[in-house]
């Protein structure tokens, strides 16, 4: 189980609601960063325009959704996007922190959690439970890049 919190983005940050029936795809992502937290990274979403968010940011404590499910997140969008059906408007986007290197345990752990979560809800298979390198080609999560059978491992 996981603490949730909802800190929500920017509107210039996402897009408009979507029909939930729509999601499809589980794309997860990692922030590169060493030692950050979920709270700080929905806080520079929602104090911040880039014209891009995730849904979720997962780290050691918490989960804090930053994006609610029935909105579009820009997380992994791409003018050549390599996955022929996995985009922003029919997937879910997960940000997991504290990741330079490697994705710690707890981390991984808690979005473990919160994808078995979102499978069941949406009835998404393991097979449409992607990496944002799936997506767009993009080296991200570059530990599960990497290192694919961390990955693998994640999703078994």
């Amino acid at each position: 189980m996981y603490k949730l919190i909802e800190q929500l983005a920017n509107p210039g940050n996402y897009g408009g609601s979507r029909a939930v029936n729509q999601i499809k795809y589980l794309v997860f992502h990692y922030t590169g960063n060493d030692g950050d937290q979920a709270a700080n990274n929905a806080a520079y979403f929602q104090n911040n325009i880039v014209q891009a968010s995730a849904h979720y940011f997962v780290d050691e404590e918490a989960v804090w959704q930053s994006v609610r499910e029935e909105d579009t997140a820009w997380h992994c969008g791409s003018s050549q996007p390599v996955h022929p059906a996995c985009r922003n408007a029919n997937s879910i986007g997960v940000e997991m922190c504290n990741s330079a290197g490697g994705v710690p345990p707890a981390v991984r752990d808690r979005t473990a959690a919160l994808v078995r979560e979102l499978m069941a809800r949406y009835g998404v298979p393991v097979e449409r439970v992607l990496r944002h390198y799936d997506v767009t080609g993009k080296k991200c999560p570059s530990p599960w890049v990497d290192r694919p059978g961390e990955w693998e491992d994640f999703k078994g």
